[in-house]
């Protein structure tokens, strides 16, 4: 058996300790989000504030829709990634073609068009290769629709936006009836 002395020990331990200190810093993705890129992510925010816009009231962007798609994508929706990904790399490819530029970069009537586009089906094999652009509509769509008036807890609906703008009682408190004549 071999006898370890108090200084190979103590280099030993601080090695280790040390390295359990920078494992996490593994696991991070690259930039601001959890799942998204930020180039993703400017992509998404553009497709969201199309679907819910700022007006005289806050839209997508002000009500962190972006933070709620990319936890969920990271905690619950994992199936979606994938259509995610693909659908990105589609509509970015379909962007380039046809406008010479990134689709947030594009004048917002001809976003409304590409989503038109997407929702009816029209895009060619060649513009979107798998396929599924209605799909991916409905899917951004229903997401976009769940951060805004869902539950801020979920990480979208900064500031309870939605239910103010709606002029529902927030927070919500389970059991208790505020509408009650």
């Amino acid at each position: 058996m071999t006898t370890i002395n108090r200084r190979t020990f103590i280099k030993a331990a601080s090695i280790t300790y040390g390295s359990i200190l920078l494992f996490p810093s593994c696991l991070t993705s690259p930039g601001n989000f959890r799942f998204f890129t930020d180039e993703e992510a400017k992509c998404i925010t553009a497709l969201c504030e199309q679907i819910i816009p700022a007006d005289e009231s806050p839209g997508a962007t002000s009500a962190g829709i972006i933070n709620y798609i990319d936890k969920q994508l990271t905690e619950v929706f994992h199936y979606d990634q994938t259509t995610y990904r693909d659908s990105i790399k589609n509509l970015q490819h379909y962007c380039t073609k046809t406008f010479g530029k990134r689709f947030e970069n594009i004048e917002f009537d001809q976003q409304t068009n590409i989503l038109t586009s997407l929702e009816s089906g029209e895009l060619t094999k060649e513009d979107w290769p798998d396929g599924n652009a209605s799909s991916f509509f409905n899917l951004i769509l229903s997401h976009t629709m769940q951060g805004f008036y869902g539950s801020p807890i979920h990480g979208g609906n900064k500031n309870y936006m939605s239910f103010e703008m709606l002029r529902i009682d927030y927070p919500l408190v389970i059991g208790q009836n505020r509408y009650r004549s």
